[in-house]
């Protein structure tokens, strides 16, 4: 594996709060996170976001949240859920995202093992899972719930996310100084596994980790400035945190989030983005989409791709000439097919977690859209080896 070479822009003293302001201050009208597609979407820019994130920080120091402690956070993907990580980050807590799918078993791991000062819910759906398990913390302070008719009547631990954020942002002063104290070393969050094969596994990330990681991942992917990605996982996945979290915090990125699993096709189409990450699933259907459409006709084009890719694969090299011609044809032949599934702008296609098959591999490469395969963990802040188009690379 070759060793990683150093990123464009060097890490040290740079945190997420500190690259978020730089974001507020130097593009303080570019999107940077939106929810959904079409006239309902809704869209924060990055003076918005920070704005948002400065007030929910006052509302999570007034109930409680100290520097060091743990925030739990049990939401869907929504703009909230963002808000509310970044708040506890500004307060040097380290939030933690948890899995959608956690049995009850893996709930009271968790937090026993986290022992939350606050917790933030999203609904009825999250207080059932977590409300037999509030009493295993003495510790907990405040149980912050985004809606209110989904709180535990008389538990005087509830408090509403609108009364939280509601309770004004903080001065400036003292959310620049908070900012400010934040180091490039410090611990940034905690990331549990799912626990398929035994009990989650859990992970600091520093913010040296996820810039470091930021900054390689755009250089070896050659992203263009201020990218555009697509959050449809849960934000408790690492590759997920990567390029929906913190990547667009350290390029100045555009992140749009997918709610909707049945949607993610319609999403691609809308946002066309730079780089995008997919479970083997997403990758088969994607597949599945273009067999459809291009049905057994292959064209020079596409069987000169599928040559490439597999000389390549075989050997890490081609042969200048194949090169040279793929490029003429990738343009006029190629672009307009990654297009009919919304990737004409990826640079980078990536793939975790499992295998995806050789026949969906090929029938991606075969339009100009080679899948990378990585290998990555939560101990490795995400990729920590993967397939790029001169061969592997370590990051």
């Amino acid at each position: 594996m070759a060793a990683p070479e150093q990123p464009h822009r060097s890490v040290e003293g740079l945190t997420i709060p500190a690259l978020l302001r730089e974001n507020a201050r130097r593009h303080p009208d570019r999107p940077a996170l939106t929810t959904g597609i079409g006239p309902d979407d809704g869209t924060l820019t990055w003076f918005q976001l920070r704005s948002e994130v400065a007030a929910l920080t006052r509302g999570l120091a007034a109930v409680g949240l100290r520097r060091g402690e743990r925030m739990l956070i049990a939401m869907s993907r929504r703009a909230e859920h963002w808000v509310a990580d970044l708040a506890a980050v500004h307060l040097g807590a380290l939030p933690c995202s948890t899995h959608d799918t956690l049995s009850a078993e893996r709930i009271r791991h968790v937090v026993r093992h986290s022992a939350p000062t606050v917790l933030v819910l999203e609904g009825e759906e999250q207080t059932r899972s977590w409300g037999p398990v509030l009493d295993d913390l003495p510790d907990l302070r405040a149980v912050v719930v985004l809606d209110w008719n989904a709180a535990t009547e008389g538990d005087k631990r509830f408090v509403s996310y609108q009364a939280v954020r509601g309770s004004g942002p903080l001065d400036t002063a003292t959310f620049e100084a908070l900012t400010d104290e934040i180091t490039t070393d410090q611990p940034l969050s905690v990331v549990y596994t799912v626990g398929t094969t035994g009990e989650p596994e859990r992970v600091v990330l520093t913010h040296r980790n996820v810039i470091h990681e930021s900054f390689t991942q755009a250089r070896l992917l050659a992203l263009p400035k201020h990218p555009r990605t697509v959050a449809h996982l849960s934000p408790a996945h690492i590759a997920e945190r990567m390029l929906g979290v913190y990547l667009p915090v350290c390029a100045a990125g555009h992140v749009t989030i997918c709610r909707d699993p049945a949607k993610l096709p319609a999403t691609l189409l809308h946002v066309r983005p730079h780089a995008f990450f997919g479970v083997p699933g997403v990758w088969e259907k994607l597949a599945a989409a273009l067999r459809a459409r291009l049905g057994e006709e292959s064209g020079e084009a596409r069987e000169l791709a599928l040559e490439t890719y597999r000389l390549r694969s075989a050997t890490g090299s081609v042969p200048a000439n194949l090169s040279e011609r793929l490029t003429r044809l990738d343009e006029q032949d190629l672009r307009p097919l990654r297009a009919a599934i919304g990737l004409d702008h990826c640079r980078g296609a990536s793939s975790g977690a499992a295998p995806v098959p050789t026949a969906v591999l090929e029938t991606l490469a075969s339009v100009g859209l080679p899948v990378h395969e990585g290998w990555d963990l939560g101990e490795t802040t995400g990729a920590a080896t993967a397939g790029t188009q001169g061969g592997s690379r370590g990051t």
